[in-house]
């Protein structure tokens, strides 16, 4: 009888054994199956990778859409910047010399993005300007950390017309005193 436990148990190791030697063969590479479980996405063309925000400029900010005919937004908007996105967008930077007129798929919501972008006579702001991936005209918008009443705030400039048309703050409350308003010192269209 004991010979018949010991000889079960023999068994069940040399299978568990196989198991694992099995499993570290599929690990190790696939050359032991011939197949792979990840899928390589193709590379995007004129792909230079993940563009990087600065810290400073991450987190929720909050402001009001002002227009240059003194139209002003009554409701606080916010915009999310995360280490690789704003607004929900992927920041990708783009190959300088990229001629291209179709999309990829998996480039659809990515912003080209250029940093630093400065304006004459913008006391020195490094915006960063984004645009879509495949952009026929200049529309986008540049957002730059700027010192303003005593409070970090961001200044949102379109690419287009580069006019101030929101300037966010860290905090929902600031956005609802100063909101809609501009500095005085920055002329309302930059220039280059």
């Amino acid at each position: 009888m004991k010979k018949k436990g010991n000889f079960k148990l023999a068994e069940i190791l040399v299978a568990l054994l196989g198991v694992l030697i099995l499993g570290f063969c599929i690990q190790d590479s696939n050359n032991f199956t011939g197949f792979s479980n990840t899928v390589n996405a193709k590379p995007v063309k004129g792909d230079l990778g993940k563009f990087t925000v600065p810290k400073k400029m991450r987190g929720t900010w909050y402001g009001k859409y002002f227009d240059i005919n003194g139209i002003k937004a009554k409701k606080v908007d916010k915009i999310k910047i995360t280490a690789h996105t704003i607004a929900g967008s992927p920041l990708h930077k783009q190959e300088a010399n990229f001629k291209g007129t179709k999309i990829p798929k998996a480039a659809r919501n990515w912003s080209r993005t250029y940093y630093p972008v400065k304006f004459k006579k913008d006391k020195g702001i490094k915006y960063i300007s984004m645009y879509p991936w495949v952009s026929p005209v200049l529309s986008g918008e540049s957002l730059g950390l700027y010192h303003y009443k005593g409070h970090r705030v961001l200044i949102d400039r379109t690419t287009s017309s580069f006019r101030i048309t929101n300037v966010y703050w860290k905090t929902r409350k600031l956005a609802k005193k100063y909101g809609g308003h501009k500095p005085k010192e920055f002329k309302r269209y930059g220039e280059w």
